[in-house]
């Protein structure tokens, strides 16, 4: 089984299914994503930023991201500043530092004054 689905079933059991049925960790991080718009659950949505965090750290090629954290990448954080519940909660679960490796993720779906704005707010927050 590939690291990207050990780790996965590891931190988040409850999506098993998911998780399983995947044939590449970008298929699972859209389902993933999607769920996690629903979430309510403090632990869950803890342990789904820590999978994003190992797939982030995951071995690349070289200097490149892997395919696990070039997905969490495209289809988990690019997203997050697009929806206001997450956005005002997005300081308890980044530091200034990963907010700052993933800015240019961030500006992707944003225009530059979104970005100017959504980058105030969070750097606000985590005084």
């Amino acid at each position: 089984m590939s690291a990207w689905k050990r780790i996965a079933l590891e931190k988040l059991p409850e999506y098993r299914g998911l998780i399983e049925t995947a044939d590449t960790p970008m298929a699972l991080w859209i389902d993933l994503h999607s769920e996690f718009e629903r979430v309510s659950d403090e632990d869950l949505i803890r342990r789904i930023f820590e999978y994003a965090r190992w797939c982030m750290q995951s071995p690349g090629q070289g200097r490149y991201l892997s395919d696990a954290g070039t997905a969490a990448v495209c289809a988990f954080y690019e997203h997050l500043p697009r929806h206001t519940k997450i956005r005002r909660e997005l300081p308890r679960w980044l530091t200034r530092e990963e907010f700052a490796s993933l800015r240019e993720a961030f500006r992707y779906h944003l225009s530059e004054q979104e970005f100017s704005e959504f980058e105030a707010e969070f750097l606000g927050q985590t005084k």
